[in-house]
């Protein structure tokens, strides 16, 4: 592993190191982005964990995430190989003269910010769309998520983003986005000890072939070791941000995503009305069912109304909780007019 960018770091006792700890090989595959994104293209990478949650797939993206913006913004790192293979000395040859773009207002967990993110964050931004969903509902959130990028490549592809897409399994993916649009694939597994930190990575070339072949077989296993990876690596568990506002985020969001856009309107509407009646006649929960009864000729409960209350109240907070977390396009035009 090699030190990479001038990042501070700040240790559980304290010290604050500089740069954090990349495969020299993965930092190598990813030096050449930002002059693949002036040729007027976007860069799309993909994290898979094999099917399973909890293996570190949201980790190395944030790392590679952060690693991208900062080439972005003009830092450079010199990674010279000695007759060995092993990086010589690697340093920071240039600090950034841009300001590195790159935080939770760069993820995206449901469809509706990724298109917002696209339109919204300056050309040459790093986009994450962490796709956590497993389980019984796994099947439909990957049609939804093909049908997403779609949408994605066909409104934003023109803004030469870097988009790195996070979820379960690689070969849920539609042909087009996995082999024709993707240009790298980082496969994250856990040892047989289930330690976390490695991963193979694959190049647009070896990508390809571990799909078509890996299609073909029955099997996680047998179709993620269908071809041969370009490299093997480890990563730390660093993050370039706080991970409980990670995790709240993440958690909002797909509690968002749960309860459906249409669902979640009428909810949210119905239950303002009854808090704001409550509040504007000073109403009783009792009160406030009694007349929503007379209104829709059948018996409401006060529990419904004091749920239905209770469910805005936490709305609101969460609400701004979550807004916090998200892109204020004002804040980068201000960061535009200083820069």
């Amino acid at each position: 592993m090699v030190l990479v960018t001038d990042v501070k770091r700040i240790l559980k006792n304290k010290e604050v190191k500089t740069g954090y700890y990349m495969d020299g090989y993965l930092a190598e595959n990813l030096q050449g982005i930002p002059y693949f994104l002036q040729k007027d293209f976007d860069c799309v990478g993909i994290i898979s964990g094999r099917g399973k949650v909890r293996t570190g797939k949201s980790t190395i993206g944030s790392q590679i995430g952060n690693y991208c913006a900062w080439l972005i913004a003009g830092g450079r790192m010199e990674l010279i190989r000695d007759e060995k293979g092993n990086f010589a000395n690697p340093r920071v040859i240039k600090s950034p003269d841009k300001p590195v773009r790159f935080s939770l207002k760069n993820y995206a967990f449901n469809p509706e910010d990724l298109m917002r993110l696209g339109r919204k964050l300056p050309l040459n931004s790093v986009i994450v769309y962490d796709e956590g969903r497993t389980g019984l509902d796994a099947k439909t959130s990957m049609t939804s998520l093909n049908r997403l990028l779609e949408d994605f490549f066909q409104e934003c592809g023109q803004y030469n983003h870097v988009i790195l897409i996070i979820l379960p399994d690689f070969f849920k993916l539609h042909m087009d986005y996995a082999v024709n649009r993707s240009y790298f694939l980082v496969d994250v597994f856990l040892d047989s000890n289930f330690n976390r930190g490695f991963f193979n990575f694959y190049n647009e070339t070896q990508k390809d072939f571990l799909y078509n072949h890996g299609k073909k077989k029955l099997g996680t296993l047998a179709r993620y070791t269908a071809g041969y990876p370009s490299f093997s690596g480890r990563f730390t568990g660093w993050l370039p941000f706080d991970k409980e506002d990670y995790s709240t985020l993440k958690r909002l969001a797909l509690k968002k995503k749960e309860l459906g856009q249409k669902r979640a309107k009428i909810k949210e509407q119905r239950d303002a009305l009854a808090y704001m009646y409550k509040a504007d006649n000073e109403c009783t929960l009792k009160e406030v069912g009694e007349r929503l009864s007379v209104v829709l000729k059948k018996k409401i409960g006060q529990d419904v109304i004091k749920h239905a209350v209770d469910d805005y109240r936490t709305y609101l907070e969460k609400k701004d909780e979550y807004d916090k977390l998200m892109i204020d396009q004002s804040e980068f035009d201000k960061e535009e007019e200083e820069n």
